[in-house]
């Protein structure tokens, strides 16, 4: 029989077993070239598609190949680069259809590994030019770095300074909204376009990479996809909670992440939860934590002064200090909303000709948060206070024990009953619905404290500073 023969059969068997749109991107573009014996060689475009093909589809092809040759059925396959018509180096991947230890499916990819060469980069033949797609804005230089970020930047730093030999592969990055995941991300793509302008980066958004696949499937040109993302050396990959419920995008994301992690391309990805959290396929969980996961956690008031200071001075604007202050005592999760309270600024200084200064703050605030605090609440002074010694609000509420914790709800109690007409049982509901004697107690200890305890006065005084920046007058 002509090989051509053998393997229409096979697809006519195939085609019955898969839907129409597996079918044609997944068996339409692979070509028949030989039949020696009982050993049928097909041609498929490239590394990816065999580990597909041996992933999800074995069985259909052992009951296929068994159908049209037998149970001594053998299946070669030969790796085609499709753009250039070129067979790669020797690269053939026998499996056996028929005989255990030897069919489709049982060799895995430690075995094939080595042995077929990459078919895409072959020596003769330059690369093909990749557009990156990055911000030259966003650079390391630019990057405020602080306590809430110092683990994630230091990290994308080293990846950026050794693409090809960091142990941090893939570097995942995940924080909250405007925290900037984003900014770090493409800081290292412009360090490595600077330091290795031979390399290839690629930034894409999750659903910039969905969109492609679904045009690839469209257009039957999934394999041309595939083989332009084999050539890209350093590749950054913004939301990846997105790929939540995108079955295909998963399923072709992770042989890729495979294909690139082992010919020792870098892989840096960011989203919005940490990794166990991402509702993905657990074999997707379990690569992303091969390498090293980084937080970014919401930057204190120093470090939001600072990026905002920082923000200003690339706009040549100049923002007074308590003005400053005011605004990021306000803006306090989302750092992106920091520029666009600064753009909001210029804007209304250039339209009417007024000063930067508290009060217009106020005025432009007012299109930020849903309200400018126009008293003294418990909340704002929890808040002031739980920011100032660097803890969470709930902890104030808690029962914890810690000394730091006490002190802080101490004088926050103390605050409260200072600013405020609640009573002490109203204050010990407040934190955590504690007794009125503790609420006494509390008070009474911050008030002797402030006789001797210069520091503590010095706290107490800042804090007052605070709680009135953020009440504001209406």
């Amino acid at each position: 029989m002509d090989h051509s023969v053998v393997w229409n059969s096979c697809l006519q068997s195939i085609r019955e077993r898969v839907d129409a749109q597996s079918f044609r991107t997944w068996f339409e573009p692979i070509r028949s070239v030989k039949l020696q014996s009982n050993e049928l060689t097909i041609q498929v475009p490239h590394r990816l598609f065999y580990e597909w093909l041996e992933e999800h589809y074995v069985e259909v092809l052992k009951s296929s190949l068994r159908g049209a040759l037998g149970d001594n059925g053998r299946l070669l396959y030969q790796i085609l680069n499709p753009r250039r018509k070129q067979q790669a180096a020797n690269a053939q991947q026998k499996s056996d259809s028929g005989n255990a230890g030897s069919q489709p499916g049982d060799k895995g990819t430690d075995d094939y590994k080595g042995k077929i060469k990459n078919p895409f980069v072959i020596p003769g033949i330059q690369k093909p030019k990749i557009e990156s797609n990055l911000n030259a804005r966003f650079t390391f230089d630019n990057f405020i770095e602080g306590d809430c970020n110092m683990l994630a930047r230091n990290a994308a730093k080293a990846v950026a300074d050794r693409p090809a030999h960091t142990a941090f592969n893939p570097l995942v990055i995940h924080g909250n909204v405007g925290l900037g995941k984003t900014h770090l991300l493409q800081a290292v793509g412009n360090h490595v376009a600077e330091k290795f302008p031979n390399k290839s980066i690629l930034y894409v958004s999750t659903d910039e990479f969905t969109n492609q696949i679904v045009n690839a499937i469209q257009n039957n040109a999934t394999s041309d996809l595939l083989n332009f993302y084999q050539h890209v050396d350093v590749l950054l990959v913004d939301d990846i909670q997105l790929l939540y419920g995108r079955t295909k995008t998963q399923d072709i994301f992770f042989n890729l992440f495979n294909t690139l992690r082992q010919n020792n391309k870098a892989i840096v990805l960011t989203c919005d939860r940490p990794i166990k959290d991402l509702k993905i396929e657990e074999r997707l969980k379990s690569r992303f934590m091969w390498g090293l996961t980084a937080d970014l956690t919401s930057p204190d008031l120093e470090t939001r002064m600072a990026i905002l200071s920082a923000k200003a001075g690339e706009e040549e604007v100049d923002i007074p200090s308590d003005v400053a202050e005011f605004i990021c005592f306000h803006i306090q999760a989302n750092i992106r909303q920091l520029e666009g309270v600064l753009n909001n600024l210029v804007l209304h200084r250039g339209v009417a000709g007024k000063e930067i200064n508290i009060n217009l703050a106020k005025r432009v605030l007012k299109n930020f948060v849903n309200e400018i605090n126009k008293e003294i609440t418990p909340e704002v002074i929890q808040r002031t206070v739980a920011e100032y010694f660097s803890l969470e609000v709930e902890k104030l509420q808690s029962s914890t024990r810690v000394r730091a914790v006490v002190m802080a709800r101490q004088i926050s109690m103390f605050l409260v009953k200072e600013y405020t007409d609640q009573s002490l049982k109203a204050i010990g509901n407040i934190f955590g619905g504690r007794d009125h004697s503790t609420v006494l107690y509390s008070i009474k200890t911050v008030r002797d404290l402030m006789e001797t305890d210069d520091d503590l006065k010095k706290t107490l005084e800042e804090l007052d500073r605070k709680i009135k920046m953020g009440k504001s007058e209406a």
